[in-house]
């Protein structure tokens, strides 16, 4: 049923009318029952939900009206409840309405409390300083929680406040507070070092068993730092007298050892201390342990003493040191010589306290002495007085010294004695020198060279005795040879020369000394005159006979210098005479013969080495030379058979590998390629650690060349290197490119290009990388791998130092753009554009430039090209037009037609009566037609092509006017339209056009 106007205003009335009177009857209900609210939050509240009982409070005092002081009050308590829930619910405004509820009721009670308990909350959350904002305003009367602000006031490190707060608690008469405020009390004033005053606090504290396992620790702490020793021990004894004292005793029992030890009540400390390392379980503390030790040592327990500090002495430290002492003196009380000797070297060796150090070094010596070691203890106060020249034993150790001397025949402790006399007499100086010289002498002929050096320089500074003098300086001279110090031997030996009352023999012996260290030193000049002047000494010497050893050096120094007929005449006297260098002297004279080129007599010297010394270190040189004289001499044939018998015997010879050498090239001057490339190979495998190596690898490249197989050489080389793991010279890498490069030569591609990645990836900063990476690269195209050839061009393009970095550049960016990368690819345009200025470089850039990003569909970048290039004059505006309309044409999705407009109006901009310019005028004609602008299209039509492209081609033409017709058509203009494509039938000269228009003309309708 519908209702009328008049009825639906009724209706509302009573709907109205309806909801007053439930609202009244609401508000009665209400009124009677206001106190629910209130009964029900605080049930809420005690059972903390305080969301809920926020609610119900905020309802409470939603309801009420002005009412009597109960209500009042009761208002003031919700209020208080309402925070109290905002608090511990986190509600930001929390605070803020505490401080407004204590600013409403000053006086209450209710504010102090709400106070306190936002203080309290704080505190129990650790937020400290918060804490002490309310505490500090609501404890006076209230002694828990002014103890909680006391508490908070130490742990925000404000200790000033915080004890005037303990002080006070610590007086009242509540237990449980007093004895923790007392505690807090002592704690800070313990850390303040106020330990006369911490003291009773502490004590005080003792009440509390929550502290008292500490109490005793803390007590004995504040006697021990005020160094009240005594009232410490009459504290502290008592309660570790106790078997269960309920106090924690660790630190007790551990202060009370210290103080025992430090009172020196060695008795008592002992026994604490056995107490404290018993209790350990194994953990034991080393200074406890010295402190017991030497405490039984101090109570005359030697043998316990002892076994408590030997465990100390591994450690290497201070303490070490000090037990090392101790242990010393105890067990040289219990009469243990040896292990007081131990002790007392440990002792004297550890640096830390240098008047133990002396002491025990003393020490050491005497008990050495009381062992019967006289030598030993000479050496050691000798050593003691050099090292303590002001020792307060110096005294007692020259008494003891003495007496060790009497029972000494130690020859080198007695020069050594003989040396620590500072006022010697003259007799005592010769001895002395004498002495110096004899072991000297004796310890030279032990080849024990620096110390007959030392002994000869105690001779010599000595200089007693002119004659000792000079033999020492001689033996020291000899030793220094012998060391193959040359340089200072000869510094000694040419004073002695000038012979000054010298004997004939000792200035041979220098002569002779010193032409041997100048031959050693390669001054073979002066070593030959001293050489030669000490032969002919010799030969005018009745019944002397010459040293052959002296003649062949002479013949060395000839022969070094080039006169070869003194060292033949040399060596041949040598080899008449030698005995132990005979097949030296042969093989020498061999040689000289052959730089004098008298090669059959040289070939017969070499042969007598062989034959007379088979065994000889100078037989295989002496094959091997006869052998080389064959091959210098163009007697191949014999060279290759000599060299054979060197290769093929069952002794490997030190000269195998040149004998191979020698005899490939031998093979190469014969023709015999083959046989030459096995021989080469075989050195390469088989010594490829020798230098002789890379000799063998410039032949089997030359060989494998002449027989038109160079890629063989690359894995030959590769292979070389890979064996001797060395770093390759210049020589070596330059092989390696080469066999890299012959592969690429030979038009092996494949081949080529790992041969080529090895070389740079082995030798990057080699000259010939940039070169090689293009013959990769051109490697890689040859075979289509594109992948490989454009890292290779990139890397020639990085180096740019390659002659054909521009061909390179060009190349990757065909490849890039042929792999789809259009960014890539005009990059690499760009930068062949930037290094070929001319006009034909840019414009084939450019042209590039356009097909990749066209061929890339970057229409937006052709569009940036287009604007770079069109005021280089690369174009032509024909061109230009072209491009443009091509560009507008490129942009066909509807949501470019704004860009496409633009570019249409450049086209006829660029050429503003030609057929490009026409066409784009169609194409914006067409576009509004696409646009339903149909009447828009047709103006632009009748006017654009009536005027500004009245002369376009027919073709042009001829599509504007059916465009024009298909519009009529749009337009419900039928007749118009087919006038118009009748007109384009008889007129236009295009067929394509008049093909277009037929068909258009066929599909209208009839009517």
């Amino acid at each position: 049923m519908l209702l009328n106007k008049k009825s639906t205003s009724w209706i509302l009335v009573l709907f109205i009318s309806g909801l007053s009177y439930c609202a009244q009857a609401q508000q009665t209900f209400i009124y009677k029952d206001q106190t629910l609210h209130f009964r029900q939050a605080k049930e809420y509240f005690d059972a903390k939900n305080y969301v809920a009982a926020r609610e119900e409070f905020n309802a409470y005092l939603g309801s009420i009206e002005p009412m009597s002081n109960e209500q009042s009050g009761q208002k003031v308590l919700a209020e208080y409840y309402m925070t109290m829930c905002s608090l511990y619910m986190s509600q930001p405004e929390a605070e803020i309405l505490a401080e407004r509820f204590v600013a409403n009721n000053p006086e209450h009670p209710q504010a102090v409390k709400l106070l306190r308990g936002i203080g309290t909350f704080f505190y129990d959350n650790g937020d400290y300083a918060k804490a002490i904002k309310y505490l500090s305003r609501s404890s006076d009367t209230n002694l828990e929680a002014k103890y909680r602000l006391g508490v908070a006031y130490y742990e925000l490190k404000n200790y000033v406040d915080a004890l005037n707060v303990f002080n006070d608690i610590k007086t009242e008469q509540d237990e449980e507070y007093a004895f923790s405020a007392a505690y807090y009390a002592a704690v800070i004033q313990f850390n303040d070092k106020r330990y006369a005053d911490a003291a009773p606090d502490f004590i005080k504290a003792e009440g509390s068993s929550k502290y008292r396992r500490e109490i005793a620790n803390w007590v004995a702490l504040c006697y021990f730092n005020q160094s009240k020793f005594a009232d410490l021990l009459n504290y502290a004894e008592p309660i570790l007298a106790k078997k269960n004292s309920g106090y924690r005793v660790d630190e007790l029992s551990q202060l009370v050892a210290d103080v025992q030890f430090k009172l020196e009540k060695f008795e008592k400390a002992a026994k604490s201390y056995e107490v404290l390392i018993r209790a350990s379980n194994g953990k034991i503390n080393p200074l406890a342990q010295y402190r017991l030790g030497y405490s039984l040592y101090r109570t005359k327990k030697f043998n316990e003493s002892a076994n408590q500090l030997k465990g100390l002495l591994a450690a290497k430290d201070s303490l070490s040191q000090y037990a090392a002492f101790t242990l010393a003196l105890a067990q040289l009380n219990a009469g243990n010589l040896a292990a007081t000797l131990d002790a007392f070297e440990v002792a004297k060796k550890l640096p830390f306290n240098a008047a133990i150090q002396e002491e025990a070094a003393f020490n050491h010596a005497k008990v050495q002495l009381d062992l019967g070691h006289a030598s030993e203890t000479i050496q050691e106060i000798q050593a003691f007085n050099t090292q303590y020249p002001k020792s307060k034993f110096a005294d007692e150790a020259t008494e003891l010294v003495a007496d060790a001397f009497l029972n000494s025949n130690n020859l080198e402790v007695a020069l050594t004695y003989l040396k620590g006399i500072t006022n010697r007499s003259a007799r005592l100086n010769e001895a002395y020198q004498t002495l110096s010289y004899n072991l000297g002498a004796r310890a030279y002929n032990d080849e024990r060279f620096d110390t007959a050096i030392d002994l000869f320089n105690k001779s010599i500074e000595t200089a007693q005795s002119p004659r000792y003098t000079a033999l020492a300086t001689l033996g020291k001279a000899e030793a220094l040879s012998q060391l193959k110090k040359f340089e200072d031997a000869i510094e000694l030996y040419n004073p002695l020369l000038s012979g000054k009352g010298q004997t004939e023999d000792f200035i041979q012996q220098v002569r002779i000394g010193l032409a041997f260290a100048y031959f050693n030193t390669k001054e073979f000049s002066k070593a030959n005159n001293l050489f030669k002047a000490y032969v002919d000494r010799l030969k005018a010497t009745p019944n002397a006979k010459n040293n052959p050893t002296i003649l062949i050096r002479l013949a060395d120094t000839y022969l070094i210098s080039r006169k070869y007929q003194d060292a033949l005449t040399y060596y041949s006297q040598a080899a008449e005479l030698a005995k132990s260098e005979k097949d030296y002297a042969l093989y020498q004279k061999g040689m000289t013969l052959s730089y004098l080129n008298r090669d059959a007599e040289a070939r017969q010297a070499f042969k007598q080495v062989r034959s007379n010394f088979p065994e000889s270190k100078y037989a295989e040189d002496a094959l091997y030379q006869e052998n080389l004289i064959l091959f210098n001499g163009h007697n191949y044939k014999e060279a290759i058979a000599g060299f054979t018998d060197i290769i093929e015997a069952k002794t490997k010879s030190e000269f195998l590998a040149s004998a191979i050498l020698k005899r490939a090239q031998a093979y190469t001057n014969t023709e015999q390629y083959e046989l030459s490339l096995a021989d080469y190979k075989r050195i390469i495998n088989e010594f490829s650690g020798d230098k002789i190596a890379k000799d063998a690898l410039i032949g089997l490249q030359e060989n494998l060349i002449k027989v038109g197989r160079p890629e063989e050489f690359g894995q030959v080389l590769e292979n070389y290197q890979s064996a001797t793991n060395a770093v390759e010279d210049a020589e070596s890498m330059d092989l390696k490119y080469s066999a890299a490069k012959g592969i690429y030569d030979g038009k092996k591609f494949d081949k080529a290009i790992p041969a080529l990645k090895e070389f740079v990836a082995k030798y990057p900063t080699d000259e010939n990388v940039v070169e090689a990476y293009f013959l990769i690269a051109d490697a890689a195209d040859q075979i289509k791998d594109s992948t490989e050839a454009l890292q290779a061009y990139k890397k020639v393009i990085e180096q740019n130092a390659h002659p054909l970095v521009s061909k390179a550049i060009l190349r990757a960016a065909e490849l890039e753009n042929n792999a789809g990368n259009a960014n890539e690819a005009v990059s690499l345009y760009r930068l062949h554009a930037s290094k070929n200025p001319e006009v034909e470089n840019q414009l084939n850039a450019y042209n590039n430039i356009f097909k990749a990003f066209y061929a890339a569909k970057q229409l937006d970048s052709v569009a940036k090209v287009f604007t770079e290039v069109e005021p280089l004059n690369l174009y032509s505006t024909e061109e230009k037009a072209k491009m443009s309309r091509g560009l507008a044409e490129a942009y066909s999705d509807s949501a470019s037609v704004s860009l496409r407009t633009e570019w249409l109006n450049k086209t006829i901009a660029l050429d503003p009566k030609g057929d490009i310019g026409a066409e784009a005028q169609y194409q914006l004609a067409q576009q509004l037609t696409q646009e339903g602008k149909f009447k828009e299209s047709n103006d632009m039509i009748s006017n654009k092509f009536k005027n500004e492209f009245a002369e376009a081609s027919d073709a042009v033409m001829g599509r504007a006017y059916i465009l024009l017709a298909t519009n009529f058509v749009s337009m419900k203009n039928l007749p118009q339209a087919k006038a118009i494509l009748k007109s384009v039938i008889d007129n236009s000269t295009d067929n394509e056009v008049i093909e277009l228009a037929k068909t258009t003309l066929k599909s209208l309708p009839l009517k």
